[in-house]
């Protein structure tokens, strides 16, 4: 079992406290640096208690002996006082949180108090070497101890003890450390608290499981937020590397661009902005937002900045909320980019501890990434599981380098996206409306094609779920399915909820039977989810039942739209929009149908409908030639 110990550092500067899990590495370090003493206050197995014991003693210290007085017994014995009056304290709110009578309080966190007494006399230095090596393997990366040996053993690394060699990377400046959950005494007139916070996700108390840890033997607690990227705990050290300044890749080698497609204008326009920004990598803003309607080639406006980052020799991750994204957008950018090395980085993918110029990552995987990447792509912001996910939101800033650029793309930014970052004017009447591009913003109305966004139909069905139940026809939405399955196009039928795949699929099956063996249904949980996928992709299904899940980022040339149960609130205004933006997306075949059946009159529906004839008429009076601000 490992022990850290916390010392204060006696120099020219003013007194400090440090925690180490290798004291002796400390002390040869600043004997070399400075010349100075240092005096070990005591040791305890749990990282998050030393931590905590740091941060009271640091508090004393710059409260009490701010000066450069010289450090006595007496000094001494009252900061230990201190460290056992916190662990004590500790002992008690933690049983509280447990509240577990049968557990003595005194039991839960050990500490020794130590005198300065010769520690860790078997070491041996490690060589620099080795040092550079693992510095190397590990930069850009937030990984908790058991995942940096699991790599080191992947890649056929010996270390004999990986916690000193990290420790010298620590005293440098080159690495930070924190226990994978920290604790805090949070103190009030009416009670003290003790506070937790996982370090990897940010996740508090209500995503903490407090328990009895049989590696460090004392009271800890691991978060459940993350747990299936590993046990984040009170006493597993959780390491932060960030990345050079420049990546290990030859920069003009990578940048070449292989891609036969043109833009139209408004395209070119709203490409070269997104690339000024990344060009400028010392400027004013760090954030820009390309909002660009479904099927605008959004993807292919991208191409521009990549290039400019992997110009200057950096490298570029682009961040989507769902596997099935990651794994049809990495194809796509290694054939664009045929000279960059890019990697697919999902939960069972084999390639995530690669070395890469440009990664395709899920948010979730992102949580690895630290301070790595110049250019940090969000592909679809607004969608789940990143939307309104304070973990995700925190891996995606954390992954961009420092003097980096994060670029957000989507169809439907956020209100709270659009309010940061989107500009706006008002005209003569006091109407408001958006400006087409800005500092921090560029905003593509129009499809690539030149057409319109179909504007889809609302029909406001009562009772339709009892209609459903009962297997009686809707007239209009049976006649909108049967007119495009008779014309040879494909269908989309969205439903709320996954129970409802079966059941709306069993209705069409009585109501369409010439079609039922061309239909099929799928949702998040299904084991057949990508056959059924693809089987619709080639024309062998002719009508998909299916959630959110097929909300974006599928392509069916010659497909229509039906959304039954549009007033559920899993329909929001974005949702909607999405969805429709699934019709019309081929020059081939610009039009189709876009149905919301609704069974009380809702407002994502019209919402929808409002946004999308907005930038119906926005693209209009720019084909008729204004061109973008």
């Amino acid at each position: 079992m490992r022990e850290y110990l916390l010392y204060v550092k006696v120099s020219r500067e003013p007194l400090q406290a440090y925690v180490t899990p290798c004291f002796q590495v400390d002390q040869d370090f600043w004997q070399e640096r400075e010349g100075c003493q240092l005096f070990v206050i005591g040791r305890t197995p749990s990282l998050a208690m030393a931590f905590l014991l740091r941060e009271r003693l640091n508090q004393y210290l710059q409260e009490r002996h701010t000066g450069k007085r010289p450090v006595t017994e007496q000094a001494l014995s009252g900061m230990r006082q201190i460290a056992l009056t916190c662990v004590r304290e500790s002992n008690a709110l933690y049983g509280q949180m447990v509240q577990d009578e049968k557990t003595p309080e005194s039991t839960w966190f050990t500490w020794k108090e130590s005198e300065n007494e010769s520690i860790d006399t078997d070491f041996s230095h490690v060589r620099v070497d080795m040092v550079q090596e693992v510095m190397n393997l590990l930069a850009g990366r937030a990984l908790l101890l058991e995942e940096i040996e699991r790599l080191l053993q992947m890649r056929d690394i010996a270390v004999l003890d990986l916690p000193q060699l990290l420790q010298q990377l620590v005293l440098v400046g080159q690495a930070k450390w924190h226990p994978g959950v920290s604790m805090h005494i949070s103190k009030s007139l009416l009670r003290h608290s003790l506070t937790l916070e996982c370090a990897r996700c940010g996740s508090g108390k209500a995503k903490i499981e407090l328990t009895s840890c049989h590696t460090c033997g004392q009271g800890c607690a691991y978060c459940t937020e993350c747990l299936g990227m590993g046990r984040s705990k009170c006493c597993t050290p959780y390491i932060m590397v960030p990345a050079q300044a420049a990546s290990a890749f030859k920069a003009g080698h990578a940048a070449r661009l292989l891609w036969s497609g043109r833009y139209s204008r408004d395209q070119e326009v709203a490409a070269d902005r997104a690339r000024q920004f990344v060009v400028k990598r010392w400027g004013e803003t760090t954030e820009f937002l390309i909002w660009a309607v479904c099927g605008a080639g959004k993807t292919e406006l991208l191409f521009p900045s990549v290039v400019a980052a992997l110009e200057q020799g950096e490298k570029v991750l682009i961040a989507t909320p769902r596997k099935d994204v990651v794994l049809e957008l990495a194809p796509r950018i290694q054939r664009v980019f045929p000279d960059a090395k890019v990697i697919a980085v999902h939960g069972s993918s084999k390639e995530k501890w690669e070395d890469c110029n440009i990664a395709i990552a899920t948010t979730h995987q992102v949580l690895r990434f630290y301070r790595r990447f110049f250019l940090v792509v969000l592909d679809e912001v607004d969608a789940f599981p990143y939307h309104q996910n304070p973990v995700l939101y925190r891996a995606v800033a954390r992954a961009v380098m420092n003097g980096g650029k994060l670029l957000y793309l989507s169809a439907t930014p956020p209100r709270y996206l659009q309010k940061r970052l989107v500009t706006t004017r008002k005209s003569i009447t006091g109407r408001t409306s958006v400006n087409l591009s800005s500092p921090s913003h560029v905003l593509l109305p129009g499809r690539y094609h030149g057409h319109a966004l179909p504007v889809p139909q609302i029909c406001t069905v009562s009772g339709l779920d009892k209609l459903l139940a009962a297997g009686r026809a809707i007239p209009y939405l049976c006649e909108m399915l049967k007119t495009s399955l008779d014309a040879g196009r494909q269908v989309f039928v969205f439903v709320p909820r996954i129970e409802e795949v079966p059941r709306m699929l069993g209705y069409l099956h009585e109501i369409l039977p010439e079609y039922r063996t061309f239909m099929a249904g799928v949702h998040a949980s299904d084991p057949d989810r990508e056959e059924k996928v693809l089987a619709f992709r080639e024309k062998a299904v002719k009508l998909m039942v299916t959630t959110t899940i097929l909300e974006r980022g599928v392509t069916i040339p010659g497909s229509d739209v039906a959304v039954v149960g549009a007033q559920a609130p899993v329909f929001d205004e974005a949702s909607l929009v999405q969805i429709a933006g699934r019709v019309g997306r081929s020059p081939d075949d610009p039009q189709g149908t876009v149905l919301f059946v609704q069974s009380y009159r809702a407002d994502a529906p019209q919402a929808a409908v409002r946004q999308i004839m907005q930038m119906n008429e926005l693209a209009q009076r720019l084909r008729h030639g204004k061109k973008m601000a």
